[in-house]
């Protein structure tokens, strides 16, 4: 665009190193058409970076793969410009006069296509398909052009010959009848080794066979090589090869390296090494294939990297393969049917490029595990993170860790955390699992290390930066700073100040350890930093003023960042205070500002006076620091502090502070002593005395105190000393329980009894016994600390007092923590370790006189420890009963055996008086009536079955029961009841049979007492004893599983297992149900049902803890056929709400499944929740149960509202207006009731009322808010009666006027209806109540209101003052300026005023709507009228003083009405009388004309929505509507939303009609119109919403509708230009581009794509269409006249031909003639003359000159373009570019003269390094002068004279440039200068001389003259008259 030609800006390109554009194929047809060889030279050089393999050839294989598909591509593309070039070589080789061109053009072309052939084979080893194809078009396109060449041979067209004729042609063979008889591979082979290959060659052509080719002669021939290999002829291989004219030994290598065969490669690498041809590499090589072979090839298995290779295709799939998986699956799936002696093959030619790590990792697998530690570590570790080998990879790095020491032999080499960071071949997910690892050893990889963000996330795993040890203690960043400095720079540049503060004080940070802390640089940048580190350094040293001072400056330095921090500023600012307290802590104190000491450091530097006219706000303190001087100019006393705090009530100086020798302030009877706790007269005042008993110091640990207490208090004085010692006891005793934890005072207690001559061991052991249970509890439950150890004294109080229960109770939680000890301490339950510290639990038995603990016996039975048994019932005296029953559980031999051992004592003699039988009588009669004989007996009884069962039960022997149901006709049931009686103990025996009135024995059993004793047993917990009797009698009963489920929730706690318990008993009952009555089970499936339910419900109800509870029902709410399932459900959610919240469910709603009860207890539950102010979980438990939760969210508003009270921010005004505006968010989040919400806003505004009186304007905003709030949550109920409403917006009437009043008194402003301009943009009372305000609420809004009648007041008493009246005026005013007309008048009906305005504006809507004549009105408003009537007949000119007259009065003066109508007169008198709604009654006039132009009443008008008027309007289609609706949109005050939505349907409508014919006009100008639509879109304020308005509107308008579109997109991008609105406008622009390409291009309508085109006006975004156009030939329709008024097309079009369209010079002329851009025809002419030059300069000049005719021709084109270009140049005043042309004209008419004259001198196309040269060859200075002017160039005139005149002596050429251009004297002294540097001749003097004497200036010609010693000259000039006086004035100066 620049330069003159392809070649200069190659030039460029090359000499700045800039990569060549991408010059498009356009531009190669130009020029080709134009041979501009230069212009084809750079499109190929251009093309040759598309094809650069050098830069991919090094990466790794897929991007060499996609970068040789990107080569294909490229030339692929570039197909279409090879062929061009192709067809123009070819044609121009056709014509003998562009033979030249042909042949320079074939040579470029045939160079670029070698050098991209070179390119590809030079850059890659083997070429890929992408790259082999590639060569096969280049080469194609070689083959192609070379025929071109000069001296290419051309072939000899020969005849076909037939069969026959090529018989006769060959000669014949004597080998042919003896080659007849062989195969063609026979004849091959024996041509070839006996040197015959041309006759067989002969053979083959005569027999048609394709092995005549020498190539498939030659292929044929290396087959039979190999084929003699396999056959192990290594000889005769040689042999063939060495015939064939190959080197033998290196096709040999080449077989053996491509071979997959072992034997032939076996083979070959014998005879190869024989040679010895191989070098030591590839002998290295070898050995190691054969390593791999040996290892990868054991017959006993595949191994698993084989099977990785094989399945290589599956997880690589996204690159193609093929050719290497074919030779992989080739080698893999070889002899598949000898698996198992299967080979590896490893070509030679693979394990040629493996380096040795490559090498190392292929023999990784296969390495015992010992040699690893001699691995290469990057190789082992990249093969180990491949495999995902998590436990080798932590074994390695935890051996590789930094701590640990080598104990032993290293298993691993070492590792480095740069092996890591480099060779990582796991999954991301690994990756961070292993640097984690490494990061907890302290061990960080480089690239973490060099990224801090990176080493701040590794750490937050692994704890964070937080932590002792630092975790990186030898961090250094590359820019020297350590972790903490780099630390804390992430803290500044993030911000994070309380992260900072807490790194500091964790690590200790200090200024003297962190050199950064005290970096000033930053400290300024960051202000907060410096204050922190100067806060931290006031802690650490809190007693150095300094310290505090600088910290103070710091914290100053945030408060005031504009100017440095000083205590002056602080004063300058206005912060007195904060400069005081500084000054305190300065050096010197505050005595350095009083005494003006100190004053050259600047950061304590105070003026005095400064600090005067800063404490003039303080009064006092300002008299304290300067007092006045006395009469006599002294100064008073020192200021103490006595004088500063005189004036604080709470420290009177004269009545406090007497002690102090300083306070002179004390007056005389003030107290002299400091008053101390112990002070006899304070004490005896205020004390309250209270004596210490012994039990006070027992609790503080004082034994000896609490003794010595005692013995004064109590024991003296008593007159029973041994009842008070064991009252005494009891008391300590009862203490110690209760403090068992605390040692102190157990050890207190302890000490107490012993000194009371007490026994002391049982305390001793109660302590003990409590702090076992703690622990165990502690350990084992979830519930708080505290609950369990007041759940724990309880007992141990009760225990103190003697109670049984609770000793039983404490014994079975100690057995359970004892046993849980013996399990955490790892010791079996019966060794003597156990035993012995059992006997604690002996001692406790035995001390609190209970039964002896059985529970270690029972372990010994069961674990078979007889001896321990034995021991342990003699150690401790245990009763024969007791032990007898607990034989049971040892084995059966033992049992016996201990029996029998234990039969002789006397304890078994029988005792037929005891009532009860024991144990021992038990098993008496148990061996006494033998078994047999009961057996015997029962067989000659009728009932065998009843027999056994009443023995049973008088034997209590279970046995009998289970062989009773033996027998077939026996009851399962009575059996079952009878077992479970039968085995159990005496209690639950009589409990389950109580119901029984006759005797147990003669008992008929039935489901009724089976009934009983379940719920019995289940209640006693026994349901073990019950599943035991169903496991035996009934063993396919559902309860089983009922049962199950029981022992798993109340035992196991495994309630998973416990849920597919239940649902198999309910899938057990259902299918119990669908059976018929005879299958049926013997228990009925109600009874089931009813003994189930019963389990659940008890089940719930025994439940010890709220998670058992919480479990079993979520258990249970899946049960839907036992129990109800939603109301379970809703108990499972209640549960699981509470369970964090220690608020328990009242057991009593678990069974009822009443939801009355649930809401009930829900209620308890909610006041619980809301005492503990737990309000989000209250609001739950609300949903669940279904109840409102207002009070719920009141509660917890006030809870908020008295925590903002108590921490003191309730004063703030933000702070409560915030609250309350949350206040509502949350009730309306929480869909309180209306009523609720309202009664409490209100209840808060009289609170409000009543708390803030002392704020009276404050608290009256507050009120209004509040009741604002109150009335609009009111409003929203539509049951609420009227009046409440009403009363409300009275009360916020009554807080208006109260505030306007204030505010009036104040001098604050108006009210909050003035445009209060707010500093900040907080919300305020009022801003908030506005938003909240229901005044136009329909139904305070009604026609009532508007009522004259309503203005009647009754005289009644004045209830306002004066100026509460006047507020009220102005309020009333501010209401009807807004138009609220309804509220001003119901304001005026609630205080009775009367208001002028309102009055008036009610006057103007009655006249309006007819609802009063004027003859009617109010007479007040009648003599107005008739004033103003008078007023107006009298002067015209009045109507001028109506101020500020809108566009509607206008407007109703246009609508005309009749001059007689008197309602109008009327009404626009009643405006001009109104001060306050003036614009209310110009609506109701405006409102009034229009129901007379529509011919419809005024309420009909008025009650229609101001939209359809303004609809009305627009659809007038009259010639001012735009008008009209302007000013009616103005009055009515319209949203530019509805304006906008209304003005685009009513454009669509017009469109449409305009299309379809039916509007009043068929559109002739388009252009109009659409200016047309724009009057009407401009209606609306917001431009953009128009065009908004209108695009959405385009899906409305049906396909066909095209021109209706298109003017809608014109209007819409003429709203978004008018507004800027660029999203808009390419929304525009988007669907114009989508109308074109989708309707109007294909539809073919381009006049509508021309008007889509210029109503848009875009051009530049729109060049699709110049594109369009083009190709369809309709390109001259955008030249027609009229078509571009602005001038922009044109322009667009001629930079659209320019970029696009370069070579079509027609089309650009063209435009440029149609629009007469004289310019454009001028740079083309100039750009057209310039070819012609770049043509005569693309050969040589020699050449050119050979052809000078040609040459002149050329010029002559040249000439006469710049010409032409000049004169369109002048035409068009483009004065520079013209004369530019002119003096190219005159260049070249000079070159046109000198070859005229038959010289060759070349004046065109001059480089400027050559201009110099070839003007000093021009004889003649006007030659030289065109030549520099063409070329601008300024040459060295001194030089050039000096060559001419004094070397060549032409003083001609002197003459011309005399007269050309003035001789200036440095032009002489330049010349003289050159003819000293050079050897002077005597020409050359004399020809300077001579020059010397054209100088004008005398004292130049003078002093030359002297300096050359032209003497005579010198003479002559002094001697002159006329020169020698000037010369001898200035030689004397």
């Amino acid at each position: 665009m620049i330069y003159g030609s392809a070649g200069v800006v190659d030039s460029v390109c090359h000499l700045n190193g800039w990569e060549r554009c991408s010059i498009p194929i356009h531009a190669l047809e130009a020029g080709l058409e134009n041979r501009q060889l230069d212009t084809v030279d750079l499109f190929l050089k251009s093309k040759e970076s598309l094809f650069n393999l050098s830069a991919s050839c090094s990466g790794p294989e897929q991007s060499t793969d996609s970068a040789s598909q990107f080569y294909l591509k490229n030339l692929e593309e570039l197909r279409p410009a090879l062929n061009l070039l192709c067809s123009a070589i070819k044609e121009n080789d056709m014509e003998p006069h562009s033979k030249h061109f042909s042949e320079q053009l074939l040579n470029l072309t045939l160079t670029f296509l070698s050098k991209q052939l070179e390119e590809i084979f030079v850059h890659t080893e083997e070429p890929d398909e992408y790259l082999q194809k590639g060569a096969d078009i280049l080469t194609d396109y070689i083959i192609k052009l070379r025929k071109f060449l000069r001296k290419y041979p051309r072939p000899h067209i020969n005849m076909v010959h037939t069969g026959s004729d090529l018989d006769e042609d060959l000669p014949a063979l004597e080998e042919s009848h003896m080659w007849e008889k062989l195969t063609p591979e026979e004849v091959i082979a024996e041509a070839i080794l006996s040197n015959k290959m041309p006759e067989a060659q002969i053979f083959f052509r005569m027999h048609q066979h394709p092995a005549q080719s020498l190539q498939e002669f030659i292929q044929t021939g290396l087959n039979l090589v190999y084929d003699r290999l396999l056959k192990d002829n290594a000889r005769e291989a040689s042999e063939l090869l060495r015939n064939m004219g190959f080197d033998v030994k290196e096709e040999l290598r080449k077989i053996c390296f491509y071979t997959v065969d072992k034997h032939v490669r076996d083979l070959l690498v014998k005879v190869l090494q024989e040679e010895n041809y191989f070098s030591e590499k590839e002998k290295k090589m070898i050995d190691f294939v054969h390593q791999v072979e040996s290892f990868y090839s054991e017959s006993f298995q595949e191994n698993k990297e084989i099977q990785s290779l094989s399945s290589f295709k599956n997880w690589r799939r996204e690159q193609d393969f093929s050719r290497h998986t074919a030779v992989l699956d080739s080698l893999l799936n070889c002899d598949r049917h000898r698996v198992h002696n299967r080979r590896v093959r490893v070509m030679f030619n693979w394990a040629q490029w493996w380096d040795e790590l490559i090498q190392e990792m292929i023999l990784l697998p296969r390495k015992p595990r010992q040699e690893l530690k001699t691995c290469n570590p990057e190789v082992l570790w990249m093969h180990l993170t491949a495999q995902h080998d998590w436990l080798n990879i932590c074994s390695w790095i935890e051996e590789s860790g930094p701590n640990q020491t080598l104990c032993g032999q290293a298993n691993w080499p070492s590792l480095t955390p740069d092996i890591i960071d480099r060779n990582m071949l796991c999954s991301s997910y690994m990756r961070n699992d292993i640097l984690n690892k490494l990061a907890r050893n302290g061990i960080f990889v480089c690239s973490e290390l060099e990224d801090f963000e990176l080493l701040l996330q590794r750490l937050s795993y692994l704890g964070g930066v937080l932590q002792n040890p630092h975790p990186v203690p030898k961090y250094n960043a590359a820019s020297g700073l350590d972790f903490h400095a780099r630390f804390v720079l992430h803290c500044l540049e993030h911000n994070l100040q309380y992260l900072l503060y807490t790194y500091l004080d964790y690590y200790s940070l200090t200024p003297s350890n962190c050199s950064i802390l005290d970096n000033k640089e930053l400290h300024e940048a960051h202000p907060w930093f410096e204050f922190l580190v100067q806060c931290r350094g006031v802690a650490s040293n809190p007693r150095d003023p300094k310290v505090i001072f600088q910290a103070s400056l710091a914290n100053a330095q945030i408060l005031i960042p504009s100017n440095q921090a000083s205590v002056s500023s602080m004063l300058l600012e206005g912060r007195t205070l904060l400069a005081l307290a500084t000054t305190m802590y300065a050096p010197g104190g505050i005595d350095q500002v009083l005494q003006n000491e100190d004053m050259e450091k600047p950061l304590k530097k105070v003026d005095p006076q400064l600090l005067k006219m800063a404490l003039t706000p303080y009064p006092k303190l300002k008299a304290a620091l300067f007092p006045p001087c006395t009469s006599h100019g002294i100064l008073p006393p020192d200021i103490s502090l006595y004088h500063l705090v005189q004036s604080l009530v709470p420290f009177d100086p004269t009545k406090l502070f007497g002690w102090q020798s300083t306070n002179t302030l004390a007056v005389s009877d003030a107290s002299s002593d400091f008053p101390h706790f112990s002070s006899p007269e304070l004490v005896n005042k205020y004390a309250i005395m209270e004596r210490l008993d012994f039990l006070y110091y027992l609790h503080h640990g004082r034994p000896s105190f609490a003794f010595g207490t005692f013995l004064v208090q109590q024991l003296v004085k008593s007159k029973s000393p041994e009842q008070l010692i064991q009252q005494a006891g009891n008391e300590a005793y009862i203490l110690a329980l209760s403090f068992f934890s605390v040692p102190s005072v157990g050890a207190a207690c302890v000490c107490f009894l012993e000194l009371l001559g007490l026994d002391s061991l049982k305390l001793r052991v109660d302590i003990k016994v409590a702090n076992i249970i703690f622990s165990y509890r502690t350990r084992n439950e979830d519930s708080q600390h505290n609950q369990i150890r007041e759940s724990l004294v309880e007992k141990l109080t009760k225990l103190a007092d003697g109670e049984k229960a609770a000793a039983a109770e404490v014994l079975i939680s100690l057995e359970e923590a004892f046993w849980d000890a013996v399990e955490q301490q790892g010791i079996k339950k019966t060794s003597s370790d156990s035993r012995r510290q059992w006997s604690l639990v002996m001692q406790f038995c035995k001390l609190h006189n209970i039964r002896l603990s059985t529970s270690y016996l029972k372990e010994c039975a069961k674990s078979n420890d007889w001896l321990q048994f034995i021991i342990q019932t003699q150690l401790y005296s245990y009763q024969p009963d007791e032990v007898i029953s607990i034989l049971q559980d040892f084995t059966p031999i033992l049992q016996d055996h201990l029996m029998l051992a234990l039969e002789k004592l006397p304890f078994l003699c029988p005792d037929a008086e005891s009532p009860e039988k024991s144990a021992a009588s038990v098993f008496k009669s148990k061996y006494a009536d033998s078994l047999f004989q009961i057996l015997f007996q029962c067989q000659g009884n009728s009932n065998p079955s009843c027999y056994l069962l009443t023995e049973g039960l008088r034997e209590h022997a279970p046995i009998l029961s289970v062989l009773a149901a033996c027998f077939q006709d026996a009851n399962i049931i009575h059996c079952l009841c009878v077992w479970i009686i039968t085995t159990v103990d005496d209690t639950t025996r009589a409990e389950a049979t109580s119901h029984i009135q006759s005797s147990a024995e003669n008992h008929e059993w039935d489901l009724h007492d089976l009934s009983v004793i379940w719920k019995v047993f289940l209640r006693k917990q026994k349901s073990k004893t019950l599943l035991n009797g169903f496991q035996l009698f009934l063993k396919d009963s559902p309860l089983l599983y009922i049962l199950e489920m029981y022992e798993l929730c109340t035992n196991c706690k495994k309630y998973n297992e416990a849920k597919t318990k239940l649902d198999k008993f309910q899938e057990s009952l259902t299918k119990l149900k669908t059976e018929d009555e005879a299958a049926a089970s013997e228990l009925p499936v109600q009874w089931l049902e009813s003994q189930a339910l019963f389990l659940l419900e008890l089940m719930m109800q025994q439940c010890r803890t709220e998670y058992e509870l919480g479990k079993l029902l979520q258990l249970f709410a899946a049960a839907d056929n036992l129990l109800n399932g939603s109301y379970m459900k809703k108990l499972c959610a209640l549960s699981e709400a509470l369970k964090d919240s220690f608020i328990s469910i009242n057991r009593s709603i678990l069974t009822s499944r009443n939801m009355e009860t649930f809401q009930s207890e829900c209620r308890s539950i909610l006041e619980q929740l809301q005492e503990k102010g737990m309000f989000s979980l209250a609001r739950e438990v609300a949903a669940l149960a279904e109840l409102p939760v207002d009070s719920v969210v009141t509660q917890e508003v006030l809870r908020d509202l008295h925590h903002l009270r108590d921490i003191g921010q309730w004063h703030q005004n933000q702070t409560r207006i915030e609250f309350w505006k949350k206040c509502n968010e949350n009730f309306m989040k929480n869909s309180i009731s209306s009523k609720a919400a309202s009664d409490f806003f209100f209840d808060q505004a009289n609170t409000v009322f009543e708390s803030l009186a002392h704020e009276k304007i404050n608290s009256i905003m507050e009120r209004h808010l509040l009741l604002t709030l109150a009335g609009h949550w009111l409003a929203k109920d539509d049951s609420v009666p009227l009046h409440k409403i009403e009363e409300i917006e009275k009360q916020i009437w009554i807080c208006r006027i109260a505030q306007q009043t204030l505010s009036t008194d104040e001098g604050s402003g108006k009210s909050r209806f003035s445009s209060r301009v707010v500093a900040n943009r907080d919300l305020t009372f009022d801003n908030l109540a506005k938003e909240f305000s229901f005044s136009k609420l329909p139904a305070l809004n009604t026609s009532k209101y508007l009522k004259l009648e309503g203005l009647l007041f009754r005289d009644s008493q004045r209830t306002m003052t004066n100026e509460e009246e006047e507020s009220l005026k102005f309020l009333i005013g501010c209401l009807l300026d807004e138009g609220s007309v309804h509220e001003a008048s119901r304001v005026c009906q609630y205080f009775h005023f009367c208001n002028r305005d309102v009055s008036l504006v009610l006057h103007c809507r009655a006249l309006a709507s007819g609802e009063t004549e004027l003859d009617k009105l109010h007479t007040d408003i009648q003599t107005l009228l008739v004033t103003r009537e008078k007023t107006s007949e009298s002067s015209v000119s009045q109507q001028s003083r109506v101020p500020g007259a809108s566009s509607l009065e206008e407007w109703t003066h246009i609508v005309a009405p009749p001059i007689d109508d008197q309602v109008v007169i009327s009404l626009k008198a009643l405006i001009d009388e109104c001060v306050h709604g003036r614009n209310y009654c110009r609506q109701v006039l405006c409102l009034y004309e229009l129901s007379k132009e529509l011919n419809c009443s005024y309420s009909e008008m008025s009650a229609h929505d101001p939209e359809k008027v303004l609809r009305a309007i627009l659809s007038s289609h009259q010639p001012d509507r735009c008008r009209k609706a302007q000013a009616f949109i103005t009055t009515q005050g319209l949203q530019p939303e509805t304006v906008a939505e209304l003005v685009a349907e009513e454009i669509v409508q017009e469109l449409q009609a305009s299309s379809e014919g039916k509007g009043q006009k068929q559109v002739l100008n388009p252009a109009a119109e659409s200016q047309a639509f724009l009057q009407l879109a401009k209606l609306c304020q917001d431009h953009t919403l128009v065009g908004m308005k209108l695009l959405d509107k385009i899906s409305s308008v049906p396909c066909g509708e095209l021109s209706c579109i298109i003017e809608l997109l014109i209007l819409a991008h003429n709203c978004f230009s008018l507004t800027c609105h660029m999203e808009g406008i390419t929304r525009v622009l988007q669907a114009a581009r989508l109308l074109t390409d989708e309707h109007l291009a294909p539809n073919e309508e381009y006049g509508l794509v021309v008007r889509l085109l210029t109503g848009i006006g875009r051009y530049n975004e729109m060049t699709y269409i110049f594109e369009l156009l083009h190709e369809k030939h309709y390109f001259e329709v955008l030249m027609r006249k009229k078509l571009d008024p602005s001038g922009t097309l044109k322009t667009a079009l001629l930079d659209y031909i320019k970029r696009c369209r370069p070579g079509d010079s027609e089309k650009h002329n063209m435009i440029a003639l149609c629009f007469s851009m004289c310019r454009e025809i001028g740079e083309n002419h100039e750009a057209a003359a310039c070819i012609q030059l770049k043509l005569i300069e693309s050969q040589p000049w020699e050449e050119s000159l050979q052809d000078v005719a040609n040459l002149k021709k050329l010029l002559m084109k040249a000439l006469t373009l710049c010409i032409d270009a000049a004169e369109s140049y002048s035409k068009d005043s483009c004065v520079r570019q013209s004369l530019r042309c002119s003096r190219l004209t005159k260049l070249i008419t000079l070159q046109l003269h000198f070859l005229n004259t038959g010289q060759s001198t070349m004046l065109i196309n001059l480089n400027r390094q050559n201009l110099m040269d070839t003007i000093m060859s021009l004889p003649r200075f006007y030659q030289a002068a065109i030549v520099a002017e063409a070329y601008e160039f300024v040459p060295d005139w001194a030089e050039v004279l000096y060559q001419q005149v004094i070397t060549k002596g032409d003083f001609t050429y002197l003459e011309e440039f005399k007269q050309q251009r003035p001789l200036k004297p440095s032009i002489f002294e330049e010349i003289a200068k050159k003819v000293k540097q050079h050897p002077p001749t005597d020409a050359a003097l004399k020809n300077l001389k001579k020059l010397l004497a054209y100088c004008e200036d005398i004292y130049t010609y003078y002093r030359l003259a002297y300096d050359n010693k032209f003497y005579d000259v010198v003479n002559t000039l002094l001697k002159d008259a006329q020169t020698g006086c000037c010369l001898n004035d200035m030689l004397s100066n």
